[in-house]
């Protein structure tokens, strides 16, 4: 997967290094580039074994690890963090968290992490810690205070919507949507960091002036913590809608859309693959743990890229498919030529371009809105049962006793709308061709085959702009809660045409992903024989795959026919509720804000993911 490389420091003044931890207390001062040059020490005893502590700062919580140089998670632990919510500032359509949430919940994890069962049993001992690895979610926006002054603000979340109105504002300042998304990569709509700050901007026009630096993903704040610097990776940089397609910081485009006064805000870009500094003496207390003091720190790509190693898809041509709640199609392509990205100015929907570790390649993701959640719902939902909810192993001997096509019934899983292939907060799931002989498992299978459609829609437009399939891998990776099903995986075999390979341990993917980024680093290794374990593979069945490809033409065709149908029932939603609230109002001010946020905090938990990478449009 990442092959071991000569160690380039990213700047201009980069000298060859070559680091293990089999070197003796081997000691390099090293300046790195940027405005904010740091120095750090790398110190190393001499090791028969060795770990890095990779820590993933997710949405529900934060995961630490300890994982070796043969790929093995020796040990790890997970801590929530405190649940994301509206705001009163932002609205419904916000979502914020407590950053300092995180760093508390990294403090829990590492240390319930050194001091495991497993940590102990296999004797790991501080000292062979030869690095720590960072990743997490992207695309927010953390303003850290100037030096004594108070908290600003909570974080505002990937999956924040307020600024819609600031969105159609930066189009506009911009030369239009399609230029903008020419020049960042893909369209940027109501949760971009662009639209965000102008949000902040018309609020409070002093919240530039009041914050001393911009971070933009949880692993960027836990870095501040652990090294006491401002830093991010282009990566999560390029979520954001603030960089251009060389993945640098699109300084033109900000005066443009009047941003320019952020641009000194903005966290240096580092190495995703090199450390960025070591760990403070006051974090290494802090995490109850004095002897780190001084590990190299390694800034690692953000989740979505980290998860896309970790499972196996960071070398050209290789996928795989996160299926939980909310589900994706991820992998790793050539990077496109300037010429050609000029020629393709229109962005198709939902697909991410963000970037990779390899100058090379690029990260590319298609991410739908609704995955596992359809068949939580369906099983609460569509079927009495005494506990109100059908446990899924029923589910899955339900689905093996009808044949593939559920007897001609489809399912669209548009529980939330949908923003691959097609963007439409207005879709709404629905079956069609039900009868009189359409049995609950028909209902059961027809959601899972919904659900593979819209995956392999949005693999398919992931692969839409590429100029030869000829080194698309014949596997896909499959990780997710879907994964553990023994009929969803096969159902995806057919439906992609793909070998479809689940993967061993797929909760550890994105702490994985950041060991491989610090192994790399460290000399170590790192083949996907040794690092990616198989679960079990299901092969497509050819009968299958041909009654799938007629079925998904009609899949297509029933969200065409319906297009119009959601908009008209959303308005009368829409309608209905504005009634509903107008109705329920009470003359004291108190009752009104309560009942209101209960509306909010209802429509907006469906939209937020506890896990996995965060790339929303």
């Amino acid at each position: 997967m990442l092959l071991r490389q000569p160690l380039l420091l990213p700047s201009s003044n980069s000298q060859m290094l070559s680091f293990n931890c089999s070197q003796r207390k081997s000691k390099i001062n090293v300046e790195t580039a940027g405005r904010k040059s740091t120095k750090f020490r790398v110190v190393a005893e001499k090791l028969s074994r060795e770990w890095v502590l990779a820590i993933d700062v997710g949405t529900g919580g934060t995961k630490a690890a300890l994982i070796s140089s043969q790929g093995n998670v020796s040990a790890s632990a997970f801590a929530r963090h405190s649940a994301p919510a509206p705001s009163l500032a932002g609205g419904p359509a916000s979502m914020e968290q407590d950053q300092d949430s995180w760093w508390v919940a990294a403090k829990n994890a590492v240390w319930s992490c050194l001091i495991s069962t497993e940590a102990v049993a296999r004797g790991i001992s501080v000292a062979q810690i030869c690095a720590v690895a960072v990743t997490g979610q992207m695309q927010d926006v953390i303003l850290l205070p100037k030096h004594g002054s108070k908290k600003i603000s909570n974080a505002i979340l990937y999956s924040d919507a307020r600024a819609e109105v600031e969105a159609a504002e930066i189009a506009e300042l911009g030369g239009g949507s399609d230029f903008i998304a020419s020049v960042t990569g893909f369209p940027q709509g109501a949760t971009s960091v662009l639209a965000k700050l102008r949000w902040l901007d018309k609020r409070d026009p002093k919240s530039a002036q009041e914050c001393e630096s911009l971070l933009l993903g949880g692993h960027d704040y836990v870095i501040w913590k652990l090294c006491g610097i401002c830093v991010t990776d282009a990566t999560t940089a390029s979520t954001t809608g603030l960089t251009n397609r060389s993945f640098q910081y699109a300084q033109d485009l900000l005066e443009r859309v009047e941003l320019g006064h952020w641009i000194e805000k903005l966290p240096r870009i580092v190495s995703p693959d090199y450390p960025c500094g070591e760990m403070s003496s006051v974090a290494a207390v802090e995490l109850g743990c004095a002897a780190l003091q001084g590990v190299p720190v390694i800034h690692c790509c953000g989740d979505a890229g980290a998860c896309t190693l970790g499972a196996g898809a960071g070398a050209r041509g290789t996928t795989y498919a996160y299926l939980g709640t909310s589900g994706w199609v991820a992998g790793s392509f050539l990077k496109e030529s300037p010429e050609r990205n000029g020629d393709n100015r229109k962005q198709l929907s939902g697909v991410y371009t963000l970037a990779h570790p390899e100058p090379s390649l690029v990260f590319k993701t298609g991410s739908i809105m609704t995955a596992g959640g359809n068949l939580a719902w369906a099983s609460s939902n569509l079927v009495f049962h005494s506990s109100n909810t059908v446990d899924f192993r029923e589910v899955d001997t339900l689905v093996k006793s009808v044949p593939t096509g559920s007897g001609g019934l489809i399912y669209l899983p548009y529980l939330n709308g949908e923003r691959c292939p097609f963007e439409d907060p207005n879709a709404r799931a629905c079956l069609v061709g039900m009868s009189a002989l359409t049995s609950r498992a028909h209902l059961f299978r027809a959601v899972m085959e919904g659900v593979a459609f819209a995956m392999r829609s949005a693999r398919d437009s992931m692969y839409a702009d590429q100029i030869s399939l000829d080194d698309v891998s014949p596997h896909l990776y499959l990780v997710g809660g879907g994964a553990r099903s023994p009929v969803w995986p096969a159902i995806m075999a057919d439906v992609f045409g793909q070998t479809v390979d689940v993967l061993e341990g797929a909760q550890e993917v994105g702490v994985k992903g950041a060991a491989l980024l610090a192994g790399k680093w460290l000399g170590w290794k790192c083949r996907n024989e040794n690092w990616i374990q198989v679960k079990e593979s299901f092969e497509p069945s050819r009968e299958n795959m041909e009654l799938y490809d007629e079925l998904f033409v009609t899949y297509k065709e029933v969200y065409s026919g319906l297009k119009d149908v959601f908009r008209s029932l959303s308005n009368l939603q829409r309608s209905s509720q504005l009634c509903q609230e107008v109705s329920v109002k009470q003359p004291s001010s108190g009752r009104e804000n309560v009942v209101t946020s209960v509306v909010f905090q209802v429509e907006v938990s469906l939209a937020v993911r506890n896990d996995g990478p965060n790339v929303d449009p």
